[in-house]
């Protein structure tokens, strides 16, 4: 019997868990897939106020900084940003197209895996030999996208399997009305990964808690919309702090500034009293095998497609 989980009355911790952070929104790629492809451009953040910021995520008790962008190895002083993280006893991930290998291998070789942990996409179907001599020696891990023109990309077939390596294939994020042809439903996403796992050992399945809470990691997840405001919010190169990533195009939802602003005044903000309310899921297709167990999907997709919060998520409506 799957447990109805709607659930009200949630009362928020005193910070999220960890912080998605953005050094820099450039890249060397042009990724059709890529979620933050309708960003404007902002200057890089630079090693003092990323220094401010990481004493005050440190006096807050967030001891986790998840490193996206862009591409984080683009940033010059991203070698600083680790050190710093580092020695003030934080945590990292660092999400790459791992076109800078060198870098990269200069990050493994420096510090532990359970400190500074890397991330390499892998949706092409051919891997440079550096990059692959680099995975074999480091094991880092590895994401594809997940898509309905590829589940999995033969680039991964040489890692499939090899003790060490954590392989990630991640629902798909669409932006827009073209992307919606690549993208399946969530139910088949999760079935899909539920058979995989029984061959493969090596890997998982990444999508957000809108869908299905991560409740063995977060509990707090059981009884809110989605992650956003509870377990985590997204912080841009200016400073400028949003639910996620996906608002970061939606001045509307921004939070306040870390650099200027009080983080408690952040941390209260109103809008973030959606995020952190569940009352039922309001997917129209109530005759799905998760329904009951389902949030309804992502609420930044919802606003996105259809201008509410309070929508179906588009990639389980448009397909059957």
């Amino acid at each position: 019997m799957v447990k109805d989980m709607s659930h009200t009355n949630y009362k928020p911790c005193a910070r999220p868990s960890y912080i998605q952070f953005y050094p820099t929104l450039n890249c060397n790629y042009s990724c059709p897939f890529c979620f933050n492809r309708n960003l404007p451009a902002l200057k890089d953040i630079d090693i003092n106020e990323f220094h401010n910021i990481l004493l005050i995520l440190k006096h807050l008790g967030i001891d986790h900084i998840d490193m996206l962008g862009g591409e984080p190895s683009l940033h010059p002083d991203l070698l600083q940003f680790i050190d710093l993280i580092h020695h003030n006893g934080l945590k990292t991930t660092i999400s790459t197209n791992g076109t800078h290998v060198d870098l990269l291998t200069a990050i493994s070789k420096t510090y532990p895996k359970k400190s500074v942990r890397i991330g390499v996409s892998l949706n092409s179907e051919k891997v440079p030999h550096d990059l692959h001599t680099y995975i074999i020696t480091f094991k880092p891990m590895l994401k594809s996208i997940y898509s309905k023109q590829t589940i999995l990309p033969k680039s991964c077939n040489a890692y499939i399997g090899i003790p060490g390596i954590e392989y990630f294939l991640l629902f798909m994020d669409i932006m827009n009305q073209d992307d919606i042809k690549y993208s399946v439903p969530f139910y088949r996403f999760y079935n899909d990964i539920l058979k995989l796992k029984k061959t493969i050992a090596n890997i998982d399945g990444v999508f957000c808690s809108g869908f299905i809470p991560d409740l063995i990691r977060y509990p707090e997840l059981e009884c809110v919309r989605c992650p956003a405001g509870t377990t985590k919010l997204s912080l841009l190169p200016n400073g400028d702090m949003y639910p996620c990533y996906l608002f970061f195009q939606f001045t509307e939802f921004r939070l306040g500034n870390i650099l200027v602003d009080d983080f408690n005044d952040i941390w209260h903000h109103p809008i973030l009293n959606y995020f952190r309310t569940f009352k039922k899921n309001n997917c129209p297709k109530t005759d799905c095998s998760l329904f009951h167990s389902c949030h309804g999907g992502c609420p930044a997709l919802s606003y996105i497609f259809y201008n509410t919060l309070n929508g179906p998520d588009p990639r389980c409506v448009n397909h059957n």
